[in-house]
């Protein structure tokens, strides 16, 4: 089967969302797959200087695309940034669907072959979306992205996609109620997945890049992930305060801003770190962290950080939202603002003593490995097909990739 996923971040840098896992699951079953990043613009130019990342994105539109893991990775080009494409209804359906797949091919080259599934989770993609009419188009949405981004027209382009999608999932209770109300229409939940075999398996030597930390392991909390705008900065100086003899440890890009704003000399950062390490920093640790400031786009999140801190077997200590609390580990401890969370961070270091827990913990996230996840998204695909036109995933495809290791 041909799959193209139209996706909100590159691959390869930093973050490794869920659009990642489950193309690189899809190719292992022996799928197709192209995977299609938020496009680059004349704006990136000058910001790659400074972000080596962004060198790297305009370098892969300059080759017209990379192979990483089976999967044919391509960051296109548009010729106005988002911000300035989104300021009329024309201009918004025109930003992807004039795209430059690579320097030596014409306006519009992004408008790939007709693939089985067209599977979309960044709204900025709906021009593209109305110029491949003959694939079944699923719109998975991740975020409640009007929200997130403060911008009314990410809310016109996602309704504008569930107009044309034969399939919509969410990858929280919270963001599909909004889908809900935006189309009338049912919708799916899939939660964002772990891969489980990479943080639960073998760490890295010393030799091999483990780095020194401060303190030691059961006096230590680890933050994992970005630092925007959601990112609870109250909530972290709060329970750092409060336990002056816990380490706070900060990993992403920006974290070194964070902790210099917080002062404290329990707060280190640690920086970016390459996906391959984080098992290794992780297993160096007793607490998972997840901070969340007041942020109406928080209610959507679906973590993938909740399973991957579990299937490390730390306890977990985050900011409480229904969909934080519907998951129910055992060794997930929430609470609201920052007296909230500090206790519950007093309350998961508490149970990283426990290691009962801990594996119970582990033994949940065993359950939400991504290939499983990459079967149930091609089930529910193969099922918005008309009659006639099925093709289901084998199940012991996908349990062949679940057995041999995790997505890298």
């Amino acid at each position: 089967m041909k799959i193209i996923f139209l996706s909100h971040t590159a691959m390869g840098g930093s973050f490794v969302v869920g659009s990642h896992h489950l193309a690189k699951a899809l190719t292992r079953m022996g799928n197709e797959v192209l995977h299609v990043s938020a496009p680059v613009s004349l704006a990136h130019v000058g910001g790659a200087v400074t972000n080596s990342f962004t060198r790297v994105r305009l370098r892969r539109w300059l080759a017209g695309g990379a192979h990483i893991e089976g999967v044919r990775e391509v960051v296109p080009f548009a010729a106005l940034p988002w911000q300035i494409a989104r300021l009329t209804a024309r201009s918004l359906i025109a930003f992807s669907r004039w795209m430059l797949a690579s320097p030596i091919r014409g306006i519009g080259s992004l408008n790939t072959r007709p693939a089985d599934f067209l599977i979309v989770d960044d709204p900025r993609f709906v021009g593209l979306t109305m110029s491949l009419p003959s694939s079944r188009l699923i719109y998975r949405a991740t975020d409640l992205y009007a929200q997130m981004h403060n911008d009314r027209w990410m809310l016109e382009a996602e309704r504008l996609i569930c107009r044309r999608a034969d399939l919509l999932i969410a990858t929280s209770e919270p963001v599909a109620e909004h889908l809900r109300q935006l189309s009338n229409r049912a919708v799916h939940v899939i939660a964002n997945g772990v891969d489980f075999d990479h943080f639960a398996g073998p760490r890295v030597t010393a030799a091999s890049g483990s780095r020194a930390l401060p303190g030691n392991r059961p006096d230590r909390a680890v933050y994992v992930g970005a630092f925007d705008s959601r990112f609870g900065i109250k909530e972290l100086r709060a329970a750092a305060t409060l336990m002056p003899r816990k380490y706070f440890l900060l990993v992403g890009p920006g974290a070194e801003g964070v902790a210099a704003d917080l002062g404290r000399a329990n707060v280190v950062s640690l920086g970016a770190v390459d996906y391959s390490l984080l098992p290794d920093i992780l297993s160096q640790c007793a607490v998972g962290l997840l901070p969340m400031s007041v942020n109406a786009s928080n209610a959507g999140r679906s973590p993938m950080k909740l399973y991957e801190y579990a299937a490390a077997g730390l306890a977990i200590a985050a900011t409480s939202t229904p969909e934080i609390r519907r998951r129910k580990l055992p060794s997930l401890f929430t609470g609201i603002a920052e007296s909230g969370f500090s206790r519950a961070v007093e309350e998961a270091f508490e149970c990283a003593e426990n290691p009962v827990v801990l594996d119970e913990g582990r033994d949940m996230a065993r359950l939400q490995g991504w290939s499983m996840k990459a079967v149930e998204l091609l089930s529910l695909c193969s099922g918005s097909m008309p009659s006639g036109q099925h093709v289901v995933p084998t199940l012991q495809a996908a349990a062949v990739t679940h057995q041999t290791g995790g997505i890298s």
